[in-house]
């Protein structure tokens, strides 16, 4: 699947990333949920998303920078449900 075009927005490449991901090319919604946090850094689902599949792959390290800025932005957006389940995935990758 291919996003091109002036027209792109920030949940087309949530959905390339995610088609991505479900075909195991975890490299690429790597890349796709990264160019949807290019295009708004404030998206803290890209972010969260971005973790899990940078966990997936071992990058530990990846991991827990994206589940604390995802927390960061959830927690800024009031959205306490998605704060507490960052939150939830940092406990368990430094447990």
């Amino acid at each position: 699947m291919s996003v091109t075009g002036s027209s792109v927005t920030v949940e087309d490449f949530m959905k390339q990333a995610a088609a991505h991901a479900e075909d195991g090319d975890y490299v690429g919604a790597i890349e796709s949920y990264t160019r949807a946090i290019e295009c708004d850094p404030t998206f803290a689902r890209a972010y969260g998303n971005r973790g899990m599949v940078r966990s997936n792959l071992g990058d530990r390290r990846g991991a827990v920078e994206d589940w604390q800025k995802a927390a960061e932005l959830f927690l800024a957006q009031r959205s306490m449900a998605n704060y507490e389940m960052a939150l939830s995935y940092l406990r368990k990758m430094q447990a």
